[in-house]
């Protein structure tokens, strides 16, 4: 075999093994912060159950917020393929609704690292960084469907796409955030009215 063709293997190879490395690790943290919480987490736990050393861990994840920020940007993903999956066509109903209920799915059974990733995502918007976060992928995917619902007559004109988008996602990631205090109704239940409550409010 070739010198750089050995070469490309053995890098390839190698980023493979980082890659399971840095896999082990998130789900350990995942895992140490569902039983003692995000805050009396200790690394040590996290890099002992993934069979690695402290540093390993700071290597792939320099705080335990960049856990968290995975995480979020991983249901960010999830949630927007299910709204890019929707017809072109579809009501602007049937695409908040989809989202709500999709939200729901990936929160209902984690309300504790959901509070902690809302306070991460607060403190990460605070800083303005990175940009990336201020137009997420399901911020993208909403927009052009808020820009069509107000071609249909689905909703009002007097206030922009883009503002709408954000005006929603406050509106929904807040009622969860409460929800993780006040569990009294079913998350899906509760983020569902809220789509409810927000087309009403925009209706033309």
């Amino acid at each position: 075999m070739p010198r750089r063709a050995r070469e490309n293997t053995v890098r390839t190879e190698r980023d493979r093994q980082r890659e399971q490395t840095r896999e082990r690790l998130y789900q350990a943290a995942l895992t140490v912060f569902r039983r003692d919480g995000v805050t009396a987490a200790r690394i040590d736990d996290i890099a002992t159950a993934a069979g690695v050393s402290r540093g390993t861990f700071y290597f792939h994840f320099p705080a335990k917020d960049d856990v968290l920020l995975r995480l979020l940007a991983e249901s960010q993903a999830s949630i927007s393929d299910e709204l890019d999956a929707l017809p072109d066509d579809a009501p602007i109903d049937d695409v908040l609704q989809t989202m709500a209920r999709a939200m729901a799915a990936t929160w209902k059974d984690d309300p504790d690292l959901l509070r902690e990733i809302g306070t991460v995502a607060l403190k990460v918007t605070a800083l303005a960084l990175p940009d990336a976060t201020r137009q997420h992928p399901v911020q993208l995917a909403l927009i052009p469907r808020f820009d069509k619902a107000v071609e249909r007559g689905e909703i009002g004109t007097l206030i922009p796409p883009e503002l709408l988008t954000e005006f929603f996602l406050v509106n929904l990631f807040g009622a969860a955030l409460s929800w993780c205090g006040n569990q009294m109704l079913p998350l899906e239940f509760l983020l569902t009215n809220v789509v409810s409550f927000f087309l009403k409010a925009a209706a033309p």
